[in-house]
Formats: C-alpha cells, structure tokens, sequence
C-alpha cells in the first residue's frame, strides 16, 4: 500500500490582514512612545553647589552661579552676585525668561568670560533648558571648534573652499587708431 501525501498550498495573507497588522503595529508604537515619554524624567539640573562669580574660571566646565539679573540684552543678560557681575547667553529660548532684578540660578559652561547658559531655574523652582546639554553648547566643547576655535581667524578663517575674491575690473582697451591716407 502506498501512502499519498497531498500538501495544501500555502495561503497568501491577503492585503486586507496585512493592512491590519501594520495598523496595529504603528497604534502599538505610539501608546508605547507616548507611555514612555509620560514616565520619563523631568528636566533636572545637575547637582551642583553654586560657586561665585569672582572665582569663574575660562574652561572650568560646568558650573552653576545664582545672583540677580542686571540688565537684559535681548537673550543675554548680565548677572551679579555679591562677588562680581558676568555677561549669560541664555541663546533664543531664554527670551522673555528673565527680568532685571530678578533672582535666578544659571547652569552651563563658562568659555572666554561669557557663561553659556544649558539651564535657568527661576526664583520660583522653574527650570527651563536653555540649549544643549554638553561640552560647551552652540559653539563645541572647551576645547573644541566654535568662535576661538582652529580656523576662525586669519585669511582662510571662511575655509579651503571659499570663492576667490572679485577681480579688480580690467582698465578700457585703447581705441583704434585708424591711417587716414587720402
């Protein structure tokens, strides 16, 4: 006696099942990104003791001061403490943030007399993230490329690449001098 196997073809899904999975796979995702982003962390600003004005340090890292905002210059802004007074750039979302007179605590990284700001805290405990948290900010870490940084100054300070400047416009050619023999 011989045995016959028949196999059954294989049953496409069809494109309405398909659909539905990746359907619910892209509702999964956002319940799951949404859920995490709920429990996450709120913003917190590193522990750090705040230090005097008068002893900042160009390239000290990060570092917290609290004082009293002294005049405001659109997103930077002058703050003072008993020891002294230091030029903050708060960068474009500290706009609006701080008043002269008010008392704020500032965490970032002082470079070359100017504090750039990472976060504020407000008088009232609010802390806002100011820019990027890092070495540095907007313009690379302490010693890395940014305004004081390898290539910013001299001739090629616009780079290898750069257009070569407008020539000098070229003096009229002589007119013609024409024989009148005649």
């Amino acid at each position: 006696m011989t045995e016959e196997t028949t196999e059954k073809p294989a049953r496409k899904p069809s494109l309405r099942m398909t659909l539905a999975a990746i359907a619910l796979l892209g509702a999964g995702g956002a319940v799951g990104a949404t859920a995490a982003r709920m429990a996450g962390p709120s913003i917190e600003v590193a522990p750090l003791n705040p230090v005097t004005i008068a002893s900042l340090k160009t390239g000290q890292g990060l570092v917290t001061v609290r004082g009293k905002v002294g005049e405001v210059y659109g997103s930077n802004f002058i703050l003072a403490d008993a020891s002294g007074r230091t030029m903050i750039e708060g960068g474009p979302r500290s706009d609006g943030l701080v008043t002269a007179g008010s008392s704020v605590t500032v965490q970032g990284w002082n470079r070359n007399g100017l504090l750039r700001a990472s976060f504020l805290v407000g008088a009232d405990g609010t802390v806002t993230a100011l820019g990027p948290i890092g070495h540095g900010g907007r313009h690379g870490g302490p010693d890395g490329p940014g305004r004081e940084g390898p290539g910013r100054e001299g001739p090629d300070r616009d780079g290898p690449d750069a257009p070569p400047p407008p020539a000098a416009a070229a003096p009229p050619a002589p007119a013609p001098v024409g024989n009148s023999a005649g």
